[in-house]
């Protein structure tokens, strides 16, 4: 499943600037949101839980990259798609470009049967919504949902 994405880049506010105080308590951390950095770690571990809870729920293998995927991005996806395919009979992976407004969902063998491209198709269009809000988050754990309730418990 392919789609463009809206254009998302947003900037986050320092949270050391709230509390001066918490400078004294704790490690500064770079929480600013960029083209290299694009989750804050509170949105890292909504997606790890979401990945974590649809693979432990399927027994399918789901796994999410964000990033460039180059001029040929279903090719790219695929190519990705084929590495996890070497460690695991049935994987799943999302694929988001927010710099190229791309997304490829990739499924093959088990998940393929599990996982059926209409399926697919209304998942990437939840998230697509979600993207064109801005949140790019929201937008994958929303879709893992979907993938991993089509496919159902292992």
């Amino acid at each position: 499943m392919s789609g463009d994405l809206p254009d998302s880049r947003e900037r986050t506010l320092d949270p050391y600037d709230a509390d001066p105080r918490a400078k004294d308590l704790t490690t500064r951390r770079d929480t600013s949101v960029g083209v290299d950095r694009p989750f804050k770690p509170a949105q890292l571990s909504r997606i790890d839980e979401a990945l974590t809870l649809a693979s432990r729920e399927t027994g399918l293998l789901f796994s999410v990259y964000v990033g460039d995927l180059g001029p040929a991005s279903r090719a790219t996806a695929e190519a990705m798609f084929a590495k996890l395919a070497d460690r695991h009979p049935a994987p799943v992976l999302v694929a988001v470009s927010p710099g190229q407004r791309r997304l490829e969902i990739v499924t093959g063998g088990d998940s393929a049967r599990r996982i059926p491209n209409r399926v697919a198709a209304l998942a990437a269009l939840a998230m697509r919504g979600s993207f064109a809000n801005g949140d790019l988050t929201g937008g994958i754990v929303t879709g893992l949902r979907q993938l991993a309730d089509a496919a159902g418990a292992a």
